[in-house]
């Protein structure tokens, strides 16, 4: 009897214990930001805004005149990266931001060889902490990978190779859990 006390005793303890980190954690991923700009509270001019001040990218031709997407080259920022890439809401709130990585640079890991999911996992964990759930993919008889994801209420973050397979690149893509259809009422 004592020892199925002190057993119950115990199970309580490291439920609220994880719901204690869990919790913190939640906090972690909901503050996420992107180059400056926190991602749940950021809009269409605050994206251009900080994206001009800083400097070192290039807006594709293709996106200077939407509203619904901004997609900005890399020159002198972000070297281990092809792009980063921005859409919004009908209102000009942000709905995701994407960073796609090269597949090798020495600008990240100063190595020549290919950069792994695991290496910038590491990297995003010690902002946002521990990944909510990682994955291992594999396609079509391919080798496998680590997938890794930081989930919320409010915010959704994929670590990721394009295409679900090892040879393809890795991107970050941050999205605010938000209906996509909606439609801002004019004023």
């Amino acid at each position: 009897m004592f020892q199925s006390i002190l057993t119950k005793l115990l199970i309580f303890t490291l439920l609220m214990l994880s719901a204690t980190l869990l919790k913190a954690n939640e906090e972690k991923i909901n503050q996420a930001s992107f180059l400056g700009l926190s991602i749940l509270n950021s809009d269409l001019i605050k994206v251009r805004t900080q994206l001009w001040s800083i400097g070192g990218f290039t807006q594709a031709r293709s996106t200077k005149q939407k509203r619904a997407i901004d997609k900005f080259f890399t020159t002198y920022q972000l070297k281990d990266s092809y792009y980063i890439e921005f859409r919004y809401l009908s209102d000009g709130k942000l709905l995701s931001a994407k960073r796609q990585y090269r597949p090798q640079s020495i600008h990240f890991n100063n190595r020549h060889d290919a950069i792994k999911t695991l290496e910038v996992a590491e990297k995003l964990s010690k902002s946002l902490g521990d990944p909510t759930n990682v994955l291992t993919k594999s396609w079509a008889g391919l080798p496998s990978y680590q997938s890794y994801i930081w989930e919320t209420d409010l915010i959704k973050i994929t670590l990721d190779r394009q295409g679900n397979d090892k040879l393809g690149n890795i991107f970050v893509l941050y999205q605010v859990k938000t209906d996509p259809y909606f439609i801002a009422l004019a004023e």
